[in-house]
């Protein structure tokens, strides 16, 4: 027999039952007919009765948010076409022909197999934005080994993980007490060392265990790191005008190399001889002996400070970027400049060469914007202006080649991949609308091109695509514009009738017209002592 009690909640359970069955569409369908209570089985548990009915009745919380499209970049599927390719013997030792259409996607191949068509990997389309919950200006970034995961270095001294295959966040590590400024990989990939703005250098192993710290490597802000080819030694490059060079296992200075009459922005060592390069903000390049820590010799070219540079993998080149919005590749064969390249509107405040293309790298600029070049050309072969809201400070390729990701002060880290065959412009604020407003932030005007109409036109620089074209939008265009600004401002303007007893509409008025002509020196009143 049940008790009392049990009988009550027998019946609680009961009313409960019907009350959601009255607000359902169907009762077979949310179980409002199959209820324990209603078919007089003693069953107590009345949460239990009816658990289908709770979660179709549940109220949806209003503070989730909706899903939003996310793009997955899985390079697997090239590598297997690649592979059955071989397996084939079917494989072009030449760049494959790629169908311009969109289907012609289906045969892309990784970037390697188009080592002799460079213009496959200009990354111009924008893939993910991905920005931390509490936003900080990014300063540094690296790609883990084997291309799973980019790590990002910020303002606020912390690590942050994010997937290199979907760009999702990963897990946020707090590395450092000062902000963190550069990150540099071992060759063997087993190792990583970073510097902060207080001269400090941290040791990390590949599951970013700190292993050890050099609290005061530098006096000041530590701006770049380098590895020699064999890992045993590393050089750095701070504010305090040294680049010193060190033991990596003891952690001991070996030499200081003291030459430069600035800030040490940027240091490189050569990928296969003892041979280290530094640019500073005294406008040189120094190439420095590390074992007898004298200077070699110094390139001249540049025009202003020096931010940033680079080896090829084939040594014989050295890229440098500064504040004189130049690009410079010199050949250490010939010890002169081999090409300079302009394009950018700002000082070059980062740069990179690409993992597979060795005459393909690529710029970021003060204005946010990324330019891709080839060394035989010094005009940019493509380019995505305004790609950040602020400086590009940090630049790294995927070391598959076919995603680059760039951080910048806007707080934020894009992605960028290869454009897909038959991608059209028709494309950009497509995805501008599905994916940029996702993260807050501002979209590129790059990425705006066509979504204010093909018809539309910024004045003074006529419609868009087409700048400084004086038949469509010149000068012209800028004078009647400012006219019709001008005109609409007037009438928006309050009117004043004149015929009312005070004097506002006379004075309203007369700001509208021509002011009376000068009156001559010799004219009454204008004396420096008054009127006489």
């Amino acid at each position: 027999f049940d008790s009392e009690e049990d009988r009550e909640k027998r019946v609680e359970a009961r009313e409960r039952g019907e009350k959601r069955s009255l607000g359902t569409k169907g009762s077979m369908e949310y179980g409002g007919q199959h209820n324990y209570g209603r078919h007089g089985h003693g069953n107590p548990y009345g949460q239990l009765v009816s658990r289908s009915q709770m979660q179709r009745t549940q109220e949806v919380d209003s503070s989730l948010h909706a899903p939003v499209n996310r793009r997955i970049l899985d390079y697997s599927s090239t590598v297997i076409s690649q592979m059955l390719l071989y397996e084939r013997g079917q494989f072009e030792e030449d760049s494959p022909v790629v169908r311009p259409v969109p289907v012609g996607a289906l045969d892309l191949l990784p970037a390697n197999s188009y080592k002799s068509t460079p213009a496959s990997n200009f990354n111009t389309k924008f893939v993910h934005v991905s920005t931390n919950k509490i936003k900080c200006p990014v300063n540094a970034l690296v790609w883990t080994p084997g291309g799973r995961r980019l790590l990002t270095g910020c303002q606020s001294g912390e690590f942050t993980l994010w997937n290199g295959m979907c760009f999702n966040f990963e897990t946020i590590i707090q590395a450092h007490q000062r902000p963190v400024q550069s990150m540099k990989w071992t060759h063997n990939e087993n190792w990583l060392i970073t510097g902060d703005d207080g001269g400090t250098i941290q040791y990390w192993t590949t599951t970013l265990n700190k292993a050890k710290q050099i609290p005061v490597a530098h006096r000041e802000s530590v701006r770049d790191l380098t590895f020699s080819p064999s890992d045993f030694k590393f050089a750095s490059g701070s504010d305090d005008t040294t680049v010193k060079i060190w033991d990596f296992a003891e952690g001991k200075v070996e030499q200081q190399l003291s030459g430069h009459g600035g800030d040490v922005k940027g240091v490189s060592w050569h990928p296969k001889m003892g041979l280290v390069a530094s640019c500073s903000k005294d406008r040189m390049i120094k190439l420095w002996d590390p074992k007898a820590g004298k200077a070699l010799t110094n390139l001249h070219g540049h025009k202003s400070t020096v931010m940033c540079l680079e080896w090829n993998r084939n040594g014989n080149w050295i890229l440098s970027g500064g504040r004189d919005q130049t690009l410079r590749v010199f050949d250490i064969r010939m010890m002169k400049m081999l090409q300079t390249y302009k394009g950018q509107n700002k000082d070059i405040t980062s740069l990179c060469w690409h993992p597979i293309h060795e005459d393909l790298f690529v710029s970021g600029g003060y204005d946010g914007s990324v330019l891709y070049w080839l060394v035989s050309d010094p005009s940019p072969k493509a380019d995505v202006r305004n790609a950040h809201e602020t400086a590009v400070r940090g630049m790294a390729w995927h070391p598959m080649g076919h995603v680059i990701a760039t951080c910048s002060h806007d707080n934020s880290t894009k992605f960028w991949g290869r454009t897909r065959p038959g991608d059209t412009h028709r494309e950009k604020p497509k995805m501008e609308e599905t994916y940029m407003p996702t993260a807050g932030l501002n979209v590129p005007q790059s990425l705006s091109v066509g979504a204010r109409g093909r018809d539309a036109a910024i004045p003074g620089l006529g419609p868009m695509g087409s700048p400084g074209s004086l038949g469509q939008g010149g000068l012209g265009d800028q004078k009647r514009a400012r006219e019709r600004f001008i005109d609409t401002d007037r009438n928006k303007r309050p009117r004043y009738d004149n015929n009312r007893g005070d004097n506002r509409g006379d004075n309203r008025d007369n700001r509208y017209q021509q002011r009376p002509p000068p009156r001559p020196h010799g004219s009454r009143g204008d004396s420096p002592r008054g009127p006489e």
